[in-house]
């Protein structure tokens, strides 16, 4: 027989299960040109926001993850002003004589607000077997309205050699409690699918 503290418990960790399964990114467009061989090992990353801070973090988080590849990577803030606006003659400027294969641009697309119901979960329950003379229990959890956003993030990969592009990713993510869990999420993300594709090497094992 199940108790209904178990019950209860059980209901809460399945609730627990279902909301984290949604607190995911994943890639909705992918694109690739087949025309492109070869792997790039000096990039240069730029973070497409206009918020100084975040783009140093963004940028660095995704040189760091680079590195481990290992790939040498290169946050643009230390080669572009920050009041620079990004043009093909801004980045051009930059990488001059640095020596980079890759550009790789990431930004934000867009946000959009969703709102869903949960609706109730119902257990019945029989004390015994004899079903007739015993009443069933009715453990349920009440539906709720639960409110989230959906982020949509597109990041892009540059040939410097052709200047033009070689990979394209747009992901959702769903559910994001913390804009750290959105850029680790993307990054981990990005570096799996170049990877897979044999843009990058593969880290080495």
């Amino acid at each position: 027989m199940i108790s209904r503290t178990s019950f209860r418990t059980t209901c809460l960790l399945l609730t627990g299960l279902i909301l984290g399964a949604c607190a995911s990114t994943r890639p909705v467009m992918e694109w690739s040109d087949e025309g492109f061989s070869g792997q790039l090992n000096h990039i240069l990353v730029i973070a497409g926001t206009d918020q100084v801070t975040q783009r140093h973090s963004i940028e660095d988080d995704y040189v760091e993850a680079l590195t481990a590849v290992p790939v040498t990577a290169v946050p643009s803030y230390t080669l572009m002003d920050s009041d620079l606006e990004l043009s093909r003659e801004t980045v051009e400027a930059a990488i001059a004589g640095q020596g980079f294969d890759g550009v790789l641009v990431t930004r934000l697309l867009g946000v959009e607000e969703v709102e869903e119901y949960q609706p109730p979960v119902t257990y019945d329950h029989y004390r015994s077997y004899h079903r007739y003379y015993q009443r069933s229990l009715d453990y349920s959890s009440p539906g709720y309205y639960r409110k989230y956003k959906i982020l949509t993030l597109e990041t892009n990969l540059y040939d410097t050699a052709t200047q033009e592009l070689i990979w394209s990713m747009q992901s959702e993510t769903i559910d994001a409690s913390a804009p750290q869990d959105v850029i680790e999420a993307q990054i981990k993300l990005t570096i799996e699918r170049l990877t897979r594709g044999g843009l990058i090497a593969a880290k080495p094992s």
